[in-house]
């Protein structure tokens, strides 16, 4: 009695209905999670984290858990299955004769990628048997994902603002809501943002009576004339945040000197007289471009790493992947970053698991599992098709296989 139920609960956990259900629920609930309440706070852990969500989660690891062992059961016994289902009904109408010894026919089979196990007057010839593990590739597969999304749970993510010339060894974790200390400290030694080249307008004064002369339109890299004096000048670089301009003065292509001036409450000019005062006087907003924080990592007060960490190339240290996420000048003009410390001990596996799983839907869908099952005698062979050559397609495939081998 017991040995029965206890078969028939194994054979509801292996049951491919049950997936089907506990996927549906899984979908229903994902649904209902994304569209019900999007503006709602908190719907994440009402859905996603809740105790339900996670008995489906956990039904269906035991349910793929058993499809895998079942799977395995099936591939480690069919040669034994299929020498004993030689007596039972053929996948074709009817066994097909060929007038042709084994020792001749089976080399031709080898041929065609077949190989033989033979046991007395009995062969099976089988072809593609990577295929017939592609599902349980793809089962083992579901459940690495399975195990490296509970392993994500070990990790955590947190935040610190650093300023530059700065360092910092502890983070807010946003799962316990406090400050985590890292096995590592972070020194923030420089920051640069990079825009697209701006429009820039800059204006040239008389210097006694700053009356302007002249207003051109131009962008980093370019050259303009400037009034009455031989001379030209060159966009090297504008800061939109300090608003400070910094110019070559050049004679035809030979660089006489700097100029740097800036705007506003900033203005100043500095460098190589040329005869004229230059302004900065508008200019579009920016478009930012990337973002470099370059920094130091230590241990123990010695540097074991330096790096530079830029929008979607973080830098990881000991496991822990340090992204940048935000950065602002506070009023005294000095550069802070925002941080992004995330450990996912998971995430290889994932990442394996997604891997597998994509070659064991190639092995399953692209490598077809066929298998015959020769009777021989002295100077005939009667072929069965066992497994592989179901439908039109696959009676075709057999139908080519036994006129090659007919014709010898």
């Amino acid at each position: 009695m017991k040995k029965g139920v206890f078969k028939n609960a194994a054979a509801l956990c292996s049951s491919p209905k049950v997936t089907l259900y506990l996927l549906l629920a899984l979908a229903a609930v994902s649904v209902f999670g994304t569209l019900e309440g999007a503006a709602e706070q908190g719907r994440y852990d009402l859905y996603y984290q809740s105790i339900w969500y996670r008995l489906l989660l956990a039904a269906l690891a035991v349910n793929l858990v058993s499809c895998t062992l079942k799977t395995f059961r099936r591939n480690f016994r069919d040669r034994s299955r299929f020498m004993a289902a030689m007596d039972e009904v053929s996948e074709v109408e009817a066994d097909t004769v060929i007038e042709r010894g084994r020792q001749s026919l089976f080399p031709q089979l080898e041929s065609q990628g077949y190989r033989l196990y033979v046991s007395g007057d009995r062969c099976l010839a089988e072809r593609g048997r990577l295929g017939r593990w592609g599902s349980t590739v793809v089962h083992c597969s579901c459940l690495l994902i399975m195990v490296g999304a509970l392993a994500s749970e070990l990790g955590f993510v947190g935040t610190r603002f650093i300023y530059v010339g700065q360092q910092d060894n502890r983070v807010l974790d946003w799962k316990i809501q406090s400050e985590r200390e890292l096995r590592f400290t972070v020194r923030l030694d420089d920051f640069k943002a990079q825009y697209y080249p701006i429009d820039l307008q800059i204006t040239a004064y008389r210097p006694e009576s700053h009356e302007p002369l002249q207003t051109w339109t131009t962008r980093e890299g370019e050259r303009f004339d400037l009034p009455g004096s031989g001379l030209s000048a060159e966009v090297v670089s504008f800061d939109p945040f300090t608003r400070e301009l910094y110019l070559k003065i050049l004679r035809d292509e030979a660089v006489l000197g700097d100029y740097r001036a800036g705007v506003g409450e900033h203005t100043y000019h500095e460098g190589f007289d040329a005869g004229v005062v230059l302004y900065p006087t508008a200019f579009r907003d920016p478009i930012l471009k990337q973002t470099y924080s370059h920094v130091t990592i230590l241990e123990n007060g010695r540097t074991v790493r330096q790096g530079e960490i830029s929008i979607n190339h973080p830098l990881v240290h000991r496991g822990v992947s340090i992204y940048q996420t935000a950065f602002e000048r506070d009023k005294f003009g000095f550069w802070y970053v925002g941080f992004q410390f995330s450990r996912d001990p998971g995430k290889p596996l994932v990442w394996a698991g997604c891997v597998t799983l994509t070659l064991g839907l190639l092995l399953a869908f692209g490598v077809p599992y066929r298998v015959v099952a020769i009777s021989s005698a002295v100077e005939s062979c009667r072929l069965r098709a066992i497994r592989g050559f179901g439908g039109v397609s696959g009676r075709l495939v057999f139908e080519r296989l036994t006129a090659a081998l007919k014709g010898g």
